[in-house]
């Protein structure tokens, strides 16, 4: 998971959120035929760089079917009068389905619910009760991450995430904050979103692959300089798939580039 840094309004949901109030998230997504929320998702992806904004998966590229848009705040929650989460321009973020389609994944290597991720196990949590639908402070949301330092950190054996204690210790943090610490916020964010489970491990082993071979090769070249040639390579456009992943391997020269480019997600 990264930052993400919204465009300014207005988009077709802030305009239709302003004419119809208290209308239903369905009621948004017919609007026009649906050119209404295509438009507004397109904007969404190109807000997040086309990457998942949970498991930071490369999705602006795959059919329409295969994104979607989710609340971060449960769109159903209706515990206070005249907050519509279903309307709300800062509580949408655009997603992969997770796993939970097999046109998308295998599920006989990766089976369910064992390998839902994102916003499907979000919501598979929620209707168990398991996590609440006001999830402030309890869920890290991606528009209130700082940019720096990176608050995440990746294990080469298992291809897991989990929170940079260090980084989260001297981090900026300014949302809301239900547990003891931020690396605590992290780590729940981690399980409640399952993004370690199997399936994403194997993708981000497969990057930690493609990574040591680039290094094998600029060790036999003697190409010293090969750590901030590969975060110039990676990070000039907005963003490679696992970003969060990428920017852990890289450590220092991955950092020193973002800032370089004025990194705020």
């Amino acid at each position: 998971m990264k930052r993400i840094s919204k465009s300014s309004p207005p988009n077709e949901l802030t305009m239709f959120a302003d004419d119809n109030p208290a209308a239903k998230w369905r009621d948004f997504r017919i609007e026009k035929s649906g050119e209404d929320y295509k438009a507004l998702r397109a904007t969404i992806l190109k807000d997040q760089g086309g990457l998942c904004a949970y498991c930071e998966q490369a999705i602006a590229l795959r059919p329409e079917s295969s994104q979607r848009v989710e609340h971060v705040h449960s769109k159903s929650d209706a515990s206070q009068p005249g907050v519509n989460w279903a309307l709300d321009w800062n509580n949408v973020v655009a997603v992969c389905l997770g796993g939970s389609s097999a046109i998308d994944d295998d599920h006989t290597r990766h089976p369910l619910p064992d390998n839902l991720s994102c916003d499907s196990h979000k919501a598979y949590l929620e209707q168990q009760g398991r996590i609440p639908m006001a999830n402030e402070g309890y869920l890290l949301n991606p528009l209130d991450m700082p940019a720096f330092p990176n608050v995440f950190s990746f294990d080469k054996a298992t291809g897991k995430l989990k929170a940079n204690t260090t980084a989260c210790a001297s981090a900026d943090f300014v949302g809301e904050n239900t547990h003891a610490s931020l690396a605590d916020l992290v780590d729940k964010t981690i399980d409640a979103l399952n993004l370690n489970c199997q399936r994403l491990c194997d993708e981000r082993l497969e990057v930690l692959k493609h990574y040591n071979q680039q290094i094998t090769k600029a060790r036999k070249a003697n190409n010293r300089d090969f750590r901030k040639q590969l975060a110039s390579r990676w990070f000039h456009k907005r963003w490679p798939r696992f970003f969060t992943t990428r920017r852990a391997l890289l450590g220092r020269p991955a950092e020193d580039y973002l800032v370089q480019v004025g990194f705020d997600g």
